[in-house]
């Protein structure tokens, strides 16, 4: 990569994540010219060595000759709103390779472990020929799971000692996992995680770990049908379709380790694999455009909505100080005062 292209994309970058003049045709112009970009998040909660598996991983992928971006995302402040954006300090190996650009993004307050502006971000690096991107999540809690729908393959890092096998069975981060890393493995303990971990997905999903194509079930006809919830047939496939299904895989590895990351870039390419050939990447596909839409929606017209406001509603002493102060009081519920706004006609937001 060359100095002038990172300059025009680093450009590019902070005209869309600052929302500066005319930044909605320069991001219109990177949706029509994107590639066909694999993007890879890694999630979990901090201290699992995600940043330092991120720098493997690229440079595993760096060296095999794939054009890398890294977006690597940092909590913001609730007060200053200012991100420390540290998460570069752990990629040293990356800064060797040409072939890679790291981004760091504050996740300004947005919730869900990522920043508004990553499926944008990731966007304007795709037009830009990136073939590969790396997308770290804020990983701050069990919670935290927005990545998820954005990246293709997600990768949900754990380590020994953060917690008994009850913290690693919560919803949320163990549905979203297509690959489960235990990290940091030449630790004490770090087998016995590794296998609470497969357990457990054991009990939900059927079959081998990895891809399985068998429309009879794993073990054949005689096997008894285990009946997935929809949202995981939705996400992982069907057992007993037609097209095949993906059971999460548990692997280990030490980050400072290139070599022992070789396993798992085999593992995500053999995801990647099957998400084409099932045609469940289509799907996925549909799913995290329908959920981009709707986001944007919600933001705009609640946006609309404040600006179609009149000062009596939404001034100093308005209507709507009036309803904060009655729920504070315990004279409404705050429902009963959303509606109490919502049925003032004068700014409701007209069918064009």
């Amino acid at each position: 990569m060359d100095i002038q292209w990172r300059r025009r994309l680093a450009r590019t970058l902070s005209l869309v994540e600052n929302k500066e003049p005319e930044w909605r045709d320069a991001l219109a112009k990177c949706y029509a010219e994107k590639c066909n970009t694999q993007i890879v998040g890694i999630s979990g909660p901090a201290g699992v060595g995600k940043s330092t598996l991120v720098d493997a991983l690229a440079a595993n992928w760096a060296e095999r000759g794939d054009r890398l971006g890294i977006i690597a995302i940092d909590p913001a402040s609730p007060f200053s709103g200012g991100a420390v954006l540290g998460d570069r300090i752990r990629m040293q190996r990356s800064e060797a390779y040409d072939g890679i650009f790291l981004r760091s993004m504050s996740a300004r307050g947005y919730s869900g472990g990522l920043s508004e502006a990553t499926m944008d971000v990731c966007a304007v690096l795709s037009s830009f020929g990136i073939t590969r991107i790396l997308l770290e999540s804020v990983g701050a809690g069990q919670n935290d799971v927005d990545i998820a729908f954005v990246a293709d393959c997600t990768l949900v890092l754990s380590v020994p000692g953060l917690g008994d096998s009850v913290q690693a069975a919560k919803a949320g981060l163990m549905e979203v996992g297509d690959i489960y890393v235990v990290n940091k493995g030449d630790l004490p303990n770090a087998i016995a995680v590794a296998g609470e971990i497969s357990n457990m997905l054991s009990l939900v999903f059927t079959g081998n770990p990895g891809a399985n194509y068998c429309p009879q079930g794993p073990n054949g006809p005689s096997e008894t049908r285990r009946v997935l919830p929809q949202h995981l047939i939705d996400h992982f496939g069907d057992p007993y379709g037609m097209n095949g299904y993906w059971h999460p895989p548990v692997l280990m590895t030490t980050a400072t380790d290139t070599s022992s990351t070789g396993d798992l870039v085999e593992m995500i390419e053999q995801h990647i694999a099957w998400l084409r050939n099932s045609g469940h990447g289509r799907f996925r596909q549909e799913e995290k455009v329908e959920r981009q839409l709707r986001k944007i929606l919600q933001k705009q017209l609640f946006a609309e909505m404040e600006r179609l406001m009149p000062a009596t509603v939404r001034g100093t002493n308005g209507l709507f100080e009036d309803l904060c102060q009655a729920v504070i009081n315990q004279q409404l519920d705050p429902y009963t005062a959303a509606d109490r706004i919502l049925k003032k006609r004068k700014y409701r937001i007209q069918e064009a």
